[in-house]
């Protein structure tokens, strides 16, 4: 048996992953529970002998299998009972479905060049590896609630000027953050290195995230299997962040306003694009790993 590839998944789309695990594999399950009862007949031998599992999926890494063989004559009487059960993750279920994608052939695609994107149909599922980046709607709130802790700090001015840039700051912040929270999605981007020179945009659901996954992703290398939902061509653009409110103001407009921040004398600060330029894909995304 091949070793199953130990990925470490930051971003989960459960539902997506179970559907996708059970219509190849013919069903799975979280848990597991067998149960065997063997039980004497006076003046009669019996024997059982079977194998229980969930899944060619699962056996790979989990062994649910029960073997057991036994025998009575007529001068012993046993009753037995024998329960096992396992319990599989959303993590477990993520390596062990990345492994049967990649290792079957028609599923997954796993493109090295641009040009191979231009073939691909709305729907396919593909693998990309890159770096993450998060919108700049998102670092901004991220920068204003650094800046404000900053201020706080700040005893070179009156205590009534730092407390009025602070409440400003605070509103400013708070209405990206209805904003953003208007709609269950969030864009992050990821410049490819596989295939390389490729910009994707990739919308993860809300209600997957936890607290500290945009923190987990941002600037880091990871890859990222999903299903392709657009292709951007050359010359066309997408905003980073369309599915927010804000994405309505232009372009040139917000990239004044981020640059006038990301400008502020000593801090080292940096937005994301707010549009990619094609060629881009646009990805929903089953899981993120590392």
């Amino acid at each position: 048996m091949q070793p199953v590839s130990l990925i470490h998944p930051i971003y989960l789309d459960v539902p997506m992953m179970v559907s996708f695990a059970a219509a190849i594999e013919g069903g799975i399950a979280f848990d597991s529970e067998v149960t065997e009862t063997e039980a004497d007949q006076k003046g009669k031998k019996s024997s059982i002998k079977g194998r229980f599992g969930l899944s060619a999926l699962f056996e790979s890494l989990f062994d649910a299998g029960l073997e057991a063989e036994g025998q009575t004559t007529n001068e012993i009487s046993k009753n037995q009972i024998k329960k096992e059960q396992r319990a599989h993750t959303e993590s477990s279920i993520a390596i062990l479905l990345y492994d049967s994608l990649s290792n079957k052939q028609g599923y997954l695609v796993q493109p090295t060049s641009i040009k191979e994107l231009e073939t691909l149909k709305q729907g396919t599922l593909i693998e990309l590896a890159g770096k993450v980046e998060k919108n700049a709607v998102d670092s901004i709130i991220d920068y204003i609630d650094v800046l404000s802790i900053l201020s706080s700090l700040n005893t070179s001015g009156t205590k009534r000027d730092t407390n009025e840039s602070r409440k400003t700051l605070q509103n400013i912040r708070n209405s990206l953050d209805q904003d953003r929270q208007r709609t269950p999605l969030s864009n992050i981007i990821l410049r490819c290195d596989t295939p390389s020179n490729l910009s994707a945009v990739v919308t993860l659901r809300t209600e997957n995230l936890r607290d500290l996954t945009l923190s987990e992703l941002d600037q880091n290398n990871v890859r990222i299997v999903g299903k392709v939902t657009r292709s951007i061509g050359e010359g066309e653009k997408m905003s980073t962040f369309e599915n927010y409110g804000l994405s309505l103001v232009l372009p040139d407009t917000l990239n004044q306003a981020f640059s006038s921040m990301a400008n502020s004398e000593g801090l080292k600060v940096k937005f994301s694009d707010v549009e990619v330029e094609g060629p881009a894909i646009q990805v929903l995304p089953l899981m993120i790993f590392v």
